[in-house]
């Protein structure tokens, strides 16, 4: 089954930009909150950086569905990749068993000739027999 986590990461991402951005958004409109790192910063660094986040926004919103495509694949590959080991090692199995089947055969073949050699030997022997017994009864 596939499990796709993407959209909760692209979402996390996209609040800490959002967050990001509506404290600097907060700072440019009033000059009253109380973060230090922000406060250090001045008005047009400020709006610098407000740029970049909503243009860091508008990025991960846009291409969200690229990451869960992405992951999709990666699933896809794997699944394909365990597949394709599976298949190779039921093909080891079979390759091993017409092996193992393919001497069997030899030795019942082998058993079946000597069978029939015998029952030749005890065909001929009793054809011999009943020959003599045939001459004799004459």
């Amino acid at each position: 089954m596939i499990k796709i986590n993407s959209t909760q990461v692209v979402s996390k991402e996209l609040r800490k930009v959002r967050h990001f951005s509506s404290i600097i958004t907060k700072k440019l409109k009033s000059e009253s909150i109380s973060s230090e790192n922000i406060n250090s910063f001045t008005f047009e660094e400020l709006t610098d950086i407000n740029k970049i986040l909503s243009l860091t926004d508008f990025i991960l919103t846009k291409y969200e569905h690229k990451k869960s495509m992405r992951l999709i694949l990666n699933e896809f590959v794997d699944l394909i990749t365990k597949s394709a080991n599976s298949l190779e090692s039921i093909d080891d199995d079979v390759e091993e068993m017409l092996i193992s089947s393919t001497a069997e055969i030899s030795r019942l073949k082998s058993i079946q000739h000597n069978f029939s050699k015998k029952n030749d030997s005890i065909f001929n022997e009793n054809k011999l027999e009943n020959e003599a017994n045939s001459k004799n009864s004459k």
